[in-house]
């Protein structure tokens, strides 16, 4: 009997997801899929659930058994997709503030060469140019069709969302009630609650950072213990303090334009609670 994951990460992208999975790794009860994002049920399902599930082969063991992508939020049909294949499991989402969302996003696209490497201020025309040609910059910052999706069909009380901020201010808080949402021992220490991972930074040398890409995609699905590895030894901290550049932000006017463009979410009632607390578990306690 071929062995199911009973929970998933869905996203956000650029919203402290890799921390949240490396936490959930470091747990003794949850196994966690290498790579962390094996993306099926959005970009893999011509290789087969088999394919899928055998991700999976090693975690009978476990109590809790997931992976988390950081694109199911935004695919709102990506829900039923899920439930159809692994029933009613637990979802857990992570939400971020979309002005420096949106320029994390920026900075990750700067690291893959994807737009020209640039410093100090992003201003209005900028940043509408680079929207032109990456309307996901603003767009990945709209959660509510994906979370109002993912509630719907999992109900309430089997979706689990946090704020990124305090993913960043109050690590330790954010899992104790992550661990009691999935059942596992809360009681249990992870080093790694208030250590900040993957932070984006803005390349120094685009060369350099070419180079790593490269690499990175070569062993994700190839050898992907060899990324976990290597940010265990801490290859990956002191590589970012090498090749951070300067410091990049947008001016007043473009974030403005980010905030009036998202306003219509931070009012709804997910994300009123969520600035506020923090963190909702489960959504129907709020």
């Amino acid at each position: 009997m071929q062995v199911k994951p009973n929970f998933i990460g869905i996203g956000g992208q650029k919203c402290a997801s890799t921390w949240l999975s490396e936490c959930l790794r470091s747990h003794p009860e949850i196994f966690m899929s290498s790579p962390k994002e094996i993306k099926y049920f959005t970009d893999q399902e011509h290789n087969g659930i088999d394919w899928y599930l055998d991700f999976f082969k090693k975690s009978s063991s476990y109590s809790s058994r997931g992976e988390f992508a950081s694109n199911y939020i935004y695919k709102p049909e990506s829900a039923e997709k899920i439930k159809e294949a692994l029933g009613n499991i637990k979802i857990i989402g992570v939400v971020r503030e979309p002005v420096s969302r949106s320029l994390s996003h920026i900075k990750h696209l700067i690291r893959d060469g994807d737009i020209p490497n640039m410093s100090g201020q992003i201003t209005t025309a900028m940043l509408q140019q680079i929207l032109q040609q990456h309307p996901q910059v603003l767009s990945n910052s709209l959660y509510l069709p994906g979370l109002t999706k993912y509630i719907e069909t999992f109900s309430p009380k089997s979706v689990f969302i946090v704020n990124q901020a305090t993913c960043l201010s109050n690590g330790k808080l954010v899992l104790e009630a992550l661990w009691k949402f999935l059942e596992v021992d809360d009681t249990s220490w992870i080093g790694m609650a208030d250590e900040i991972v993957s932070v984006g930074i803005n390349p120094k040398f685009a060369k350099l950072e070419s180079v790593r890409i490269k690499i990175f995609r070569a062993v994700k699905y190839n050898a992907p213990s060899v990324i976990n590895w290597v940010k265990k030894i801490g290859l990956s901290s002191a590589y970012r303090r090498i090749n951070s550049g300067k410091s990049l932000v947008f001016s007043k006017n473009a974030a403005d334009l980010i905030k009036e463009q998202c306003a219509s979410e931070a009012q709804s009632p997910v994300f009123v609670v969520c600035k506020i607390t923090g963190r909702m578990c489960p959504l129907d306690s709020i």
